[in-house]
């Protein structure tokens, strides 16, 4: 099975995993053979990417998900629900100022609407079943999910929220920050809702992370950390981010200051794990990354915009070739040799179990299984067909 882009997939294609509507609701299911009207209605609900089964391996391998299926199912339609309820309550707000929408926020009326018992209640139970769930892990999988036009703001929040709670498991975050963070994850980017299209990033961001801590730090709940992760998944250690330049101390301890807002740690999780999900997916004129390009982006970007040892605990938790990713080996032995990631080394997240397929002239050749963490001479690369 393989990552292909939906540009290259062809009539005849089976598809390897099942597809979902931004309801959560199976569009398409595994086995398919894709007709050329399949392929189009995918293109025109904004797909771009697909698994397809490839008949040249040999091992069938099959990425991991780092959700069920069911559960995925789940949360993409609570989500939906959710965002979609406030999004009409608050559907004529979108034409005023940011300081006018924050006024509304604070009313009576929309602090009705946003009790416990309303929309943004459901969130909760959501989060309780992705705890559960994730806790259960020790890595993620490392793949990002495939988003189409409408999904792709809920399964944006999906995936940052499994990625954000095993960072902060890793980092020894107890069980009620966890949930926390777990919520504020889900809704970080709640504030997309009121931005309207065609506006400048740097707009675009302080506008979507401002209103989104406003909309939830006037919830009934009167949670403090979560509304700050929606206002600070933007904020660099540099204090070159966005909406508020907060500098970071690059530390997963707080330290003590006088009059002079810091950021959360809550919130700098979810800046890394924000920022690689947006590598792995793309996100304007930039193309998505493979997860070990990804992952050196965040490396680079360490110590500057992103909290250094968040950054490392992250890099404790996500393999930089995932299971099922297509390899090239670049130095060593076997060097232009072509293959897949059989198995990920949970002790070394960067020296897979892999089997190269294929010769560097493209030639089908018997298997060699490789494992790299016995071969620290040999060096691949991660290889997408998109």
């Amino acid at each position: 099975m393989k990552l292909v882009s939906i540009d290259k997939v062809r009539p005849g294609d089976v598809l390897g995993k099942n597809v979902l509507d931004e309801a959560g609701q199976v569009l398409l299911h595994a086995g398919v053979e894709l007709k050329p009207s399949y392929i189009q209605s995918l293109k025109m609900k904004g797909y771009t990417r697909l698994f397809i089964r490839d008949s040249s391996d040999l091992f069938n391998v099959e990425p991991d998900e780092d959700l069920r299926p069911e559960t995925r199912a789940k949360a993409l339609s609570t989500l939906r629900n959710v965002y979609k309820a406030i999004e009409k309550e608050t559907e004529a707000l979108r034409r005023n100022s940011v300081e006018d929408i924050q006024k509304v926020f604070a009313s009576d009326r929309l602090k009705t609407f946003l009790k416990s018992d309303g929309p943004l209640g459901q969130i909760k139970t959501l989060m309780a079943f992705i705890l559960d769930e994730v806790l259960s892990r020790a890595t993620l999988a490392g793949m990002t999910s495939i988003k189409c036009t409408d999904s792709a703001l809920y399964e944006h929040s999906i995936d940052v929220c499994v990625a954000s709670v095993l960072v902060a498991t890793n980092l020894g975050l107890p069980y009620h920050r966890l949930r926390q963070l777990a919520v504020g994850a889900l809704l970080h980017d709640i504030g997309m809702i009121f931005i309207e299209k065609g506006l400048p990033e740097p707009v675009r961001v302080r506008h979507h992370t401002i209103l989104g801590y406003e909309l939830l730090r006037n919830s009934e709940d009167r949670d403090i950390l979560a509304p700050h992760v929606a206002y600070e998944h933007h904020e660099h250690q540099d204090g070159t981010g966005l909406p508020r330049g907060l500098v970071g101390s690059n530390t997963v301890a707080r330290a003590e200051t006088e009059n002079k807002a810091v950021p959360t740690l809550v919130g700098e999780i979810v800046a890394v794990t924000n920022a690689y999900d947006v590598l792995l997916s793309g996100s304007g004129d930039s193309p998505p990354l493979t997860p070990d390009k990804a992952i050196n982006v965040l490396q680079q970007r360490a110590g500057t915009h992103y909290n250094r040892e968040v950054v490392k605990a992250f890099l404790r938790v996500v393999p930089v070739f995932p299971k099922g990713t297509e390899i090239i080996v670049t130095e060593g032995n076997y060097i232009g040799y072509t293959g897949i990631v059989l198995q990920v080394n949970i002790v070394q997240l960067d020296r897979p179990l892999i089997a190269l397929c294929r010769d560097k002239e493209g030639n089908a050749i018997e298997p060699i299984i490789v494992n790299l963490a016995q071969e620290p001479d040999i060096s691949i690369r991660a290889i997408w067909d998109i």
